[in-house]
């Protein structure tokens, strides 16, 4: 497996938790959402639309989050995703995975370091 594809699979998995992380601020468009990413990340986090979309669909689908649309000057509406009670306990249990397994994470290379650095 390349590194970058070790990287898209991390960020597939974190797509869920970081967009129920910038709803608990307000509510926010699908494009609003991709630049708070890369902003947040200096640059370093991007989720193609190809991503982004379907996973905001699966977090509606599933009554984490819900839409609606607003008209935004005369031509263009925006639809607008609302982070639901429902999202708030699912970002809650995500985020307590998240700090498990990357503190797991942090306890195996750091013992691993150590057991590098002892003789044999």
């Amino acid at each position: 497996m390349s590194v970058d594809s070790s990287k898209n699979n991390f960020k597939k998995g974190a797509t869920a938790l970081l967009i129920l992380t910038f709803l608990q601020e307000g509510d926010m468009y699908g494009y609003q959402i991709s630049q708070t990413m890369i902003e947040r990340s200096d640059g370093e986090f991007f989720i193609p639309e190809g991503s982004l979309y379907p996973a905001l669909y699966k977090l509606i689908e599933n009554g984490y989050i819900s839409d609606h649309r607003e008209q935004v000057g005369k031509r263009l509406t925006r639809v607008y995703y609302h982070l639901e009670e429902s999202g708030r306990e699912y970002l809650r249990q995500l985020e307590s995975d998240y700090y498990a397994v990357k503190n797991s994470i942090e306890k195996i290379l750091s013992r691993s370091g150590e057991n590098a650095k002892k003789p044999q």
